[in-house]
């Protein structure tokens, strides 16, 4: 016992002597037995961690060209009513044109071009921002629509099949009294899908869906689709640097006057 009481003292002269104070025993008993303030939630090992919330989408659509008969629906709650620049769609909403009319309309904050013909109808059905950039899908009802993406993904639907763009141009019609619809890839990766299988365009191809068959092969945008893509987008005219595998074909196309949009 003498030996015990001792080597305890030399124990706690040795503590002081380093500025450490031996735990008392109450506390000792306490720090064994207390419990936590919350129970931790046992996680199986085939678990997932939860994915976080997705923002909210701050990307819209707004008009920036309207010439002649142009209406639009900003909302899924809203009536059509005439257009004008400055006018804003957002997820849900619609525009539609006459037999004159055209428009542009800017998606916002990524700057992509959507150029809309005569007699055309489509809804914006999603405006999205993912962690590979802007993700926008359009529902085309009749007519024809002119991209210039400026990043990330685009696709248009309708009842016929889906084509999609990435970081390029692509144009899109579709009839709905014949079923018919064709997608014309002016610059980058394009493609084209039906309810049986897919196929993808580069620049200069286009491909069509007729009847409810999609063609195998793509095959060669036409002098005819080109003027369109010029009478509907004037902002190639700045662009053709972009597109050097058509340089050649563009030379001989002839030139079209433009019209003046209402601003």
């Amino acid at each position: 016992m003498k030996t015990k009481a001792i080597l305890l003292s030399t124990v706690i002269l040795l503590l002081a002597s380093c500025g450490l104070a031996p735990l008392p025993a109450s506390t000792k008993a306490a720090a064994a037995t207390e419990e936590p303030t919350s129970t931790p939630t046992r996680v199986p090992a085939t678990a997932r961690p939860m994915a976080s919330p997705a923002p909210t989408s701050a990307r819209s659509a707004l008009f920036a060209e309207v010439e002649n008969a142009v209406e639009a629906r900003p909302s899924p709650a809203d009536e059509y009513t005439p257009a004008s620049v400055g006018l804003t769609i957002l997820t849900g909403g619609a525009a539609r044109t006459g037999d004159d009319g055209r428009a542009r309309l800017d998606l916002s904050p990524d700057a992509t071009i959507l150029r809309l013909a005569p007699n055309t109808i489509f809804t914006l059905s999603e405006l999205e921002e993912n962690e590979d950039g802007p993700f926008t899908i359009l529902k085309l009802f009749i007519g024809r629509i002119y991209i210039i993406l400026s990043g990330g993904e685009l696709q248009v639907e309708t009842p016929s099949g889906l084509a999609s763009v990435r970081g390029s141009m692509m144009g899109v019609s579709y009839d709905p009294k014949t079923g018919a619809m064709t997608a014309t890839c002016l610059e980058g990766h394009c493609s084209l899908r039906s309810r049986d299988h897919s196929i993808d365009l580069v620049a200069g191809q286009a491909a069509d869906i007729l009847d409810g068959i999609l063609a195998r092969e793509p095959r060669v945008i036409t002098d005819g689709e080109l003027l369109d893509w010029f009478e509907f987008t004037p902002e190639l005219d700045g662009l053709l640097d972009r597109l050097p595998n058509l340089r050649d074909r563009l030379d001989n196309l002839p030139k079209l006057p433009r019209p003046r949009p209402r601003r």
